[in-house]
């Protein structure tokens, strides 16, 4: 990506910049609220709960003398930052994504302005490396994805029972927020895998309205080797453990946890009962 960003022509430069117009907002917002959340759990939270630590740990050992009281603040501190800097690693899977989507969509322009076998074999090979650079990005992303989603899950049904077990309201916000970050994080994987399928179906839909020209009939037999290696589109899964992310996905992902917060409820009701 580096080297692909150093070598950009105009055009390139007008896609990339679409793309970082079309993400900067939402991918911007979640760094800053993951690290703003962060350092409001080390500077407010003590404050506002009148407790020494930024977390409501409890520690089987006297923790009230120095230097271990700022030893502990210390520690838990910078692993907060870690999980902040963690949850920002999904940024940059999604930047991934949005990046080989953005590739696809130079490929198009290129083969709508392609008139000679010549450049049209130069489009050949950029579509073959294309693909595996396309997959070598989905295969890195489906571990980080499905994490993501399993921490998320848990993290959501458990706030759930915090809001149905009257939990004192100042918990319940802090844990309100943190489901927010949750969907977020799932949100950040479907939206760009969704686009990423599109973009590399979009690409046997060009080459397939290119055979309408009919000075291009000679060119037909290699205009279908794109079609055939494109009938199968680009997706972010993981077999056995992962469907397939899309918008679709999200939606049932969501209709799905609550779902589980609602058996949960009566299961929960029923035993007061």
């Amino acid at each position: 990506m580096i080297q692909f960003c150093d070598l950009m022509k105009l055009h390139e430069e007008i896609v990339i910049q679409r793309y970082i117009d079309k993400c900067i907002i939402f991918h911007g917002t979640s760094i800053f609220i993951f690290y703003w959340l962060t350092f409001t759990a080390i500077a407010v939270i003590p404050a506002l709960e009148h407790q020494p630590f930024p977390t409501a740990a409890e520690y089987p050992f006297d923790v009230s003398y120095q230097p271990l009281k700022t030893i502990i603040f210390i520690q838990q501190s910078i692993a907060g930052i870690i999980v902040a800097g963690q949850l920002c690693i999904n940024v940059y899977m999604a930047l991934l994504l949005w990046f080989a989507s953005a590739r696809f969509e130079m490929l198009t322009k290129e083969l709508e302005k392609t008139t000679n076998v010549y450049q049209l074999f130069k489009c050949i090979k950029k579509h073959q490396k294309l693909l595996k650079y396309a997959k070598e990005v989905t295969i890195c992303a489906g571990p980080f994805a499905f994490i993501t989603i399993c921490c998320s899950s848990i993290g959501l049904i458990v706030i759930f029972l915090l809001f149905i077990s009257h939990q004192p309201i100042l918990l319940i916000f802090q844990f309100f927020g943190m489901g927010i970050i949750g969907i977020s994080e799932v949100f950040m994987y479907t939206w760009p895998a969704e686009h990423l399928m599109y973009m590399s179906k979009y690409v046997a839909e060009t080459t397939f309205h290119m055979l309408e020209n009919n000075h291009l009939i000679k060119m037909w037999k290699c205009l279908q080797i794109i079609i055939m290696r494109s009938q199968k589109p680009v997706t972010v899964s993981m077999p056995c453990f992962l469907p397939i992310l899309s918008l679709n996905y999200f939606t049932s992902y969501l209709s799905t946890i609550l779902s589980y917060f609602t058996s949960l409820r009566v299961m929960m009701d029923n035993d007061n009962n």
